[in-house]
């Protein structure tokens, strides 16, 4: 299995935290996570609530890719509907090249709020298409001419190819049926996040399965793509400890996104939809989790009302007593 974290960027008021002191914390996380043997730091893109301190990733990711030299670096994701699909593949391909060939790029549709927001209609999956297969054309050919329903472009070059070719690995963002269903046809690796999409670990590998059909059914059968499951995750010394953690840390963050996702975090513990315990616990729930075809597990760690020391500790336990038996 492979093993990343990802920082979602919650910055809940009742943390009380100075942005820049915040950010310093996430670079300090991404530093111990590459001297830990985490293959990839993840980084949302989120706007307009609690979630948004990292509205432009790329931004973010180019500071990390100049404190780091072997750790990958991806987003999770760019929120395509919203953005000119030229203006990303031009930044990210910037990322790509300060970070020596390091992106990964996932890429996804938005919260209700931010469609909302950017006055973005909800059903905007063709949308989406349509700016990866502009994105990718880009970074194949450093030129684009592209007649599509939302994209009219006639011979733009680019003046910044990303360093991986033909372009760096696309993560889909995964949800819904629907969303697993593009991806298996496409042949994109995927990105979930089972406490927003499913009801159990069961129902997780239900939809992997289905994605693994339709890769097959696509045309795809050479391929074993990554399988990412992304889940808010503590891990301490003892049960007791990790329990204690994970609801100063996730009671406010569940609570804040109650209207959107409607599970406390007592309910997501009891229907094992995060991951907290001890290193043995740990590693039984990654076996049930390792069970759905999830070959890429992204912990969740970072937590605005959690202790900076306990965040560290966590990523130390998980790397040295746990994800060696999965390796």
């Amino acid at each position: 299995m492979k093993f990343g974290m990802f920082i979602i960027g919650d910055n809940l008021p009742e943390a009380k935290k100075q942005l820049g002191s915040y950010y310093d914390e996430m670079f300090e996380q991404v530093k111990w996570a590459e001297q830990l043997g985490y293959d990839c730091f993840w980084f949302g893109e989120h706007h307009f609530d609690f979630l948004g301190v990292i509205p432009s990733p790329p931004t973010f990711m180019s500071v990390a890719a100049k404190c780091t030299e072997k750790i990958r670096l991806g987003v999770a994701v760019c929120l395509l509907p919203y953005r000119n699909p030229i203006f990303v593949a031009e930044e990210y391909a910037m990322v790509d090249v300060l970070s020596g060939g390091r992106l990964d790029f996932g890429v996804g549709r938005g919260t209700p709020p931010e469609l909302a927001g950017f006055g973005v209609k909800e059903d905007n999956r063709d949308m989406l298409v349509e700016g990866i297969e502009v994105v990718e054309m880009a970074w194949r050919e450093g030129k684009v001419s592209y007649k599509g329903k939302y994209h009219q472009i006639n011979g733009v070059s680019l003046n910044v190819i990303p360093v991986q070719r033909p372009t760096p690995p696309l993560y889909f963002a995964c949800l819904s049926e629907g969303s697993y269903k593009v991806a298996g046809e496409r042949g994109y690796p995927i990105l979930g996040i089972p406490y927003a999409s499913c009801k159990s670990i069961a129902e997780v590998g239900q939809k992997v399965a289905s994605y693994k059909e339709t890769l097959a059914r696509s045309g795809h059968k050479a391929k074993t793509p990554d399988v990412g499951q992304c889940f808010q995750t503590h891990v301490a010394a003892t049960e007791q400890e990790a329990r204690k953690n994970a609801r100063q840390a996730m009671d406010p963050y569940f609570a804040a996104r109650i209207q959107v996702r409607p599970r406390s975090y007592e309910q997501l513990y009891q229907e094992g939809m995060v991951l907290v315990g001890d290193p043995k616990r740990c590693i039984e729930r990654i076996e049930e989790i390792r069970e759905t075809g999830t070959n890429y597990l992204i912990f969740m760690m970072h937590f605005a009302t959690l202790e900076q020391k306990k965040i560290l500790e966590s990523m130390e336990i998980m790397a040295k007593e746990v994800m060696p038996r999965f390796r």
